[in-house]
């Protein structure tokens, strides 16, 4: 699973606490004792980036009572992490490491309930999210999605090969197309290559091509059902994927059209779980 490194954690406190905590020294307490927990209110919630909570509290020297690892599921008003140490550095974290749990727990908590639907009608199913995350929240997003039993569907450019329309308009024909088609597959052999359509007749048409998936765009539910059963009877291993507009309020409908994963960006959209923080004097 995806861990942020030391230098990501303190450029996240450094955006809060650029120049100290001038509140907590300017009223003297900060060599006093304290504690710092965190828990959830009246709902439960799938926690994620608590890993990186434990250490940015580390950073500074506090001690850690006990936390739960992301992927739990923390009942209604539970505690899941607890520390210990000087005011000033309790007060130092505080923010950082809410917003971090927040943030990255509303997005866990969204994609389990999404693959949980999607699984109670196809229990093989795959749900992925797309690279459209808030721009500089890419790695904790897919810590996130990862934590709540989703995949990332492509990390970036560099690793997957998929063709949209818009890679296909440079070329004149269909066999200019294909030409090169053919030339991306010989030379990454580790590969597969999926192509975007946006109707069953692309979707054959690329299939008849070698693509490996085929990555069904914006299917009405009872096209994509069709799309499906004609693609299976002919190429019954391919790997086929339904994306466009897909969240928790249609994604068992989606599921129950036979493709093997769904493709969303809707988790990134969440929203931020409302974590409980008290501090107390020792």
């Amino acid at each position: 699973m995806i861990t942020l490194n030391d230098f990501e954690l303190e450029s996240l406190l450094c955006e809060d606490v650029p120049y100290g905590d001038l509140t907590t020294a300017s009223l003297g307490i900060s060599d006093q004792r304290a504690s710092i927990t965190f828990s959830t209110r009246e709902r439960p919630l799938v926690v994620s980036c608590t890993e990186e909570a434990v250490r940015l509290c580390g950073l500074y020297g506090l001690e850690i009572e006990g936390f739960v690892k992301s992927g739990t599921l923390v009942p209604p008003q539970s505690i899941f992490l607890e520390a210990h140490g000087e005011a000033s550095h309790i007060h130092r974290i505080w923010k950082s490491v809410q917003n971090l749990l927040d943030y990255t727990s509303g997005i866990t908590t969204y994609t389990r309930e999404a693959v949980l639907l999607a699984r109670s009608i196809n229990p093989d199913i795959v749900v992925a999210t797309t690279r459209k995350s808030i721009p500089f929240t890419k790695k904790i997003a897919i810590k996130a999605v990862e934590s709540g039993g989703g995949v990332a569907h492509r990390l970036g450019l560099s690793e997957s090969i998929l063709i949209f329309d818009y890679h296909r308009i440079f070329f004149p024909s269909d066999e200019a197309f294909a030409e090169a088609f053919n030339h991306a597959k010989k030379a990454n052999p580790e590969k597969k290559i999926v192509i975007e359509v946006s109707d069953i007749a692309e979707a054959l048409k690329f299939a008849r091509l070698g693509a490996d998936i085929l990555q069904l765009e914006k299917f009405p539910l009872t096209k994509l059902a069709d799309a499906v059963q004609i693609l299976r009877a002919d190429y019954p291993h391919m790997t086929l994927i339904a994306t466009g507009g897909i969240s928790t309020k249609n994604i068992a409908e989606y599921a129950g059209t036979g493709v093997d994963m769904i493709v969303t960006s809707s988790p990134y959209n969440a929203q931020p779980a409302d974590i409980k923080v008290r501090i107390n004097p020792l």
